[in-house]
């Protein structure tokens, strides 16, 4: 009996002290699978935290917060919005990634696991992520049909376009700067009048919507995926191009006065409850809050650190918003000072250096007096001239405004295309700079549109029996993203026991469960 009782604690210790050392004695294949599962969970989540950083940065920063704020006071609307982005656009934000994070479901079935009867947001999320989508795919052909025109030499917005019976009453380069000018009558096909109405469909933007929805079709259904470096530069790009306009636009006139204008704040506004509202609204639109897109982003994304992710993202949104208002600011100072009776000069000394080389007639000549009287006078020798030299003198007139005074300029989301077209024509080499800065724009609306749709199609497909049964009808770009299993040290390490235990994150999340609903995770 003895024997065998000292046999046995003889035994104890050596078991013990075996499998005390099993987890140190792994193969070079363990530590490799453990070396490979750690880049792939951090380049997974380095991916994804570009991707919400580029849909951050989408349009909505380039060209609906400048105008936003050069309609609504500068200075005022940018703290307004500063402060809302601190107030509940961060916590929000956080908010919907902690969701993703840790329901691991759909936008739909989030709120139905939060509190049943809270379901039916997920389909009003559904629907807000429709209606931004149709408002998302109307800018992004605004950006394809000025792309189209890149290629012309020179660019067809630096001059005035002869049309058919112009009077000095309608809309032109007389009374507007021809940038703006290209956009109303070329881009738009704008009538003069409201009256008129809409007599037909403008042909190259419904060709180009259904160019830019063809695309994205195309993208979703083949599941192509940007890859790292594709997203680097989708968020870069636009970056470098805005600090290059920005740079070009300090050497322009009028820089001083306009950025001045652009921090000025006025104490009055402050009580303006519509602005607030406006300034609200940009934080939801902008970071893409209530859409149930930052939830699935989360879905799919590694990591705890949520509060810094979330700061990122509102910091760089912040940043690129003022860039790109600074730069349209820029522009319209020095709309500003170059229109009215700065303009008349300028148009009648090229005028005279024509004449002088013999491009124009001597019928042309402006009176002497012509810069002695007021500007209408000078838009009434125009009309006044034969209808030959009058074409010849609008199409000769510099890019000014000769009716506009002080900053009443065009308003809307046209003014972010007509002025960043401005700044492209006063770099050399215009056209490549142009079609650099509208594919950029293009990427940018394409890869906003497919995240706005992730939105859409998942939950549906999730939810719909149809969708369920036919999973290629509705692919997600990239979803094909999985464990490297061919790996057979990886397969073995996941096996065991003790790294099981100390690897982050768990190793029984690496595979989802059939309750789980996030398409992406790992």
């Amino acid at each position: 009996m003895e024997s065998l009782e000292e046999l046995s604690e003889d035994e104890a210790p050596k078991e013990h002290q075996v499998s005390s050392t099993l987890p140190w004695k792994l193969n070079t294949k363990e530590i490799r699978a453990t070396k490979t599962h750690n880049y792939f969970t951090q380049t997974k989540r380095t991916e994804n935290i570009l991707v919400q950083v580029a849909f951050s940065v989408g349009l909505s920063s380039i060209w609906r917060f400048p105008y936003l704020c050069h309609r609504n006071g500068g200075g005022s609307f940018i703290l307004m919005h500063f402060f809302m982005l601190l107030l509940f656009g961060i916590p929000l934000l956080y908010m919907e990634m902690i969701m993703g994070k840790w329901l691991r479901v759909d936008n739909i079935r989030v709120w139905k696991q939060l509190t049943p009867w809270l379901g039916g947001i997920g389909y009003a999320s559904i629907l807000v992520c429709i209606m931004v989508s149709l408002y998302n795919s109307i800018i992004t052909t605004w950006s394809l049909s000025y792309l189209g025109n890149s290629f012309h030499h020179p660019l067809p917005w630096d001059q005035c376009t002869l049309v058919k019976n112009i009077t000095v009453s309608d809309l032109s380069c007389l009374g507007t700067v021809s940038h703006q000018y290209f956009w109303y009558h070329t881009t738009l096909s704008a009538s003069n009048h409201i009256e008129e109405g809409v007599k037909a469909l403008v042909l190259n933007l419904s060709l180009g919507i259904f160019a830019v929805w063809f695309l994205v079709f195309l993208i979703m259904m083949t599941g192509l995926k940007m890859s790292t470096q594709m997203l680097v530069f989708s968020v870069f790009l636009p970056y470098i191009l805005l600090l290059c306009f920005l740079i070009r636009g300090l050497f322009l006139e009028g820089v001083t006065t306009s950025l001045r204008r652009m921090v000025t704040t006025e104490l009055s506004a402050w009580a303006s409850l519509d602005l607030w509202r406006q300034a609200g609204g940009h934080v939801l639109y902008s970071l893409g809050l209530g859409m149930g897109t930052i939830i699935l982003f989360s879905c799919k994304a590694g990591g705890d650190n949520y509060v810094q992710v979330a700061s990122l993202v509102a910091l760089v949104n912040l940043v690129t918003s003022l860039l790109a208002t600074s730069v349209i600011f820029i522009v319209l100072g020095f709309w500003t000072t170059t229109s009215g009776h700065a303009c008349v000069e300028q148009s009648v000394s090229k005028l005279m250096k024509l004449i002088d080389k013999g491009v124009l007639p001597q019928d042309a000549k402006p009176p002497e007096d012509i810069l002695l009287l007021p500007t209408m006078d000078y838009l009434d020798w125009i009309n006044n001239l034969p209808g030959y030299l009058q074409h010849q003198v609008i199409h000769f007139s510099p890019s000014c405004s000769i009716k506009a005074q002080k900053e009443k300029f065009m308003e809307g989301p046209g003014l972010a295309f007509a002025a960043f077209s401005q700044v492209v024509s006063l770099f050399p080499g215009a056209s490549f700079w142009a079609i650099l800065f509208f594919i950029a724009l293009l990427i940018i609306g394409l890869n906003n549109l497919i995240n706005i749709l992730e939105g859409i199609v998942f939950p549906l497909q999730n939810s719909i029996s149809v969708f369920k049964n036919y999973p290629r009808m509705l692919s997600e770009p990239g979803s094909k993203t999985a464990l490297p299993a061919q790996d057979p040290g990886l397969g073995h390490l996941l096996q065991h026991p003790h790294l099981a235990a100390n690897t982050s994150p768990p190793i029984s999340s690496l595979v989802v469960p059939p309750g789980l609903h996030c398409p992406w995770f790992l």
